[in-house]
């Protein structure tokens, strides 16, 4: 069966029409909503495994660690030309830097999606 003359298929090849950019507020939102999931998810099982006082040190020590990281990214990025965690780290601490952030991302990721699975069961 083929698709109708004159409809838009975007997934499909033959496309003419390039879908539109990304936004920053965009790309702003979508972390934050990353960001707000998994703090959401976490909180109350740190605070039942710590206790109170011990979960809200850890809060304030991933707070300024996640300031220390933004200020690192801030400092080594070329405006617009590093797109990527791992390119950032690859220009300050050479290829070991961004091999070893690749390896990170993916094993967070990987924490992730064993949450959700957690979650869905």
């Amino acid at each position: 069966m083929s698709p109708s003359t004159g409809v838009h298929i975007p997934l499909l090849t033959g496309s003419k029409l390039a879908p539109a950019p990304g936004t920053i507020p965009g790309a702003v939102l979508n972390v934050a909503t990353s960001i707000i999931g998994s703090g959401i998810m976490s909180i109350p099982a740190i605070l039942k495994v710590l206790g109170v006082f011990p979960a809200l040190a850890l809060i304030l020590i991933v707070a300024v660690l996640a300031e220390v990281s933004v200020d690192f990214l801030m400092r080594f990025t070329e405006a617009g030309v590093k797109t990527t965690y791992a390119s950032v780290m690859r220009e300050a601490f050479g290829s070991v830097g961004g091999l070893i952030t690749k390896v990170i991302v993916i094993i967070n990721n990987f924490g992730g999606l064993i949450l959700l699975l957690i979650i869905i069961g």
